[in-house]
């Protein structure tokens, strides 16, 4: 087995190279995630989102996308394995997953009430309507 210089191998571990003035990059991007199996998402800690989340069965993730912790955000900010960024004005986002099925079950959940609401403003419509035909297609 040949055998691969510090040097070289110091080189296979640096990450990709970003330039910083590149003026199109997601600074919120997180290469490598488990996009299959999982849903992320960037949760701002505002008004009891976190809880929110967490009560949906959302997880918090390290650096790596990984579950981490018990859920509690009150953890040091040195100390924490959470992976937050700032986003502007003093609010933190942690990035947070779902299994891909609960996620797609909500999503399901959602569209359902979406078409309830619609079905009761187009009803509302129709009833407010006191001239004219209103056809809704």
């Amino acid at each position: 087995m040949p055998r691969v210089s510090r040097e070289q191998e110091l080189k296979e571990k640096r990450p990709k190279r970003v330039p910083v003035a590149e003026a199109n990059r997601n600074k919120l991007y997180i290469e490598g995630l488990d996009n299959k199996n999982f849903v992320y998402r960037w949760v701002n800690d505002i008004e009891g989102r976190l809880a929110a989340f967490v009560q949906g069965w959302w997880e918090f993730c390290d650096q790596n996308g990984e579950s981490v912790g018990d859920g509690g955000v009150e953890n040091s900010a040195g100390t924490s394995s959470k992976f937050v960024k700032g986003v502007g004005q003093g609010t933190k986002a942690y990035l947070m997953r779902i299994p891909r099925a609960f996620w797609e079950e909500d999503q399901e959940r959602k569209e359902v009430d979406l078409k309830e609401r619609e079905q009761a403003m187009k009803q509302v419509a129709r009833n407010a309507a006191d001239y004219g035909k209103l056809e809704i297609k």
